[in-house]
């Protein structure tokens, strides 16, 4: 599976300036940082003031899943953003299919254990189990 690590070391990507790499690839943050700075994109990104970004922390089990499947969706939708308007950038394409499909696992390691996230859950081919857990005005958040 390609990963951020191996979009830093890549050949291709070796010699970066500051603000944009070799053949006009974008340097970006990783998913976590991206996500908690709402922009994978560390060129476009500017921080208002003096604001820093919260550091986002789960107190359990199931909300350290969902974190982690938020920030992976959110680096893959960054890219494919991108890639609307760069479909020829093979580098990022790579990166993308590593995200989405991360997020994915994510996805069906999260509802195998939890439930389903969204109406098209392979999760309620057995059950429409909408209904088992507490909504959140019920209390069911955690």
């Amino acid at each position: 599976m390609y990963s951020y690590n191996d979009y830093l070391s890549n050949d291709y990507l070796r010699n970066t300036t500051p603000s944009m790499m070799n053949n006009n690839q974008p340097n970006l943050y990783t998913p976590e940082e991206g996500y908690n700075k709402g922009n994978l994109f560390s060129d476009l990104y500017q921080g208002y003031k003096d604001y820093q970004p919260v550091k986002l922390r789960a107190t359990n089990e199931k909300d350290a899943l969902f974190l982690e499947l938020s920030r992976y969706a959110f680096a893959a939708h960054e890219l494919n953003l991108y890639l609307d308007l760069h479909p020829e950038d093979t580098t990022m394409l790579a990166l993308f299919n590593d995200y989405r499909t991360r997020a994915n696992q994510l996805m069906m390691d999260y509802e195998s254990k939890y439930g389903p996230l969204t109406i098209s859950s392979d999760e309620l081919s057995n059950s429409f189990s909408w209904e088992k857990d507490k909504w959140p005005w019920e209390g069911g958040i955690s």
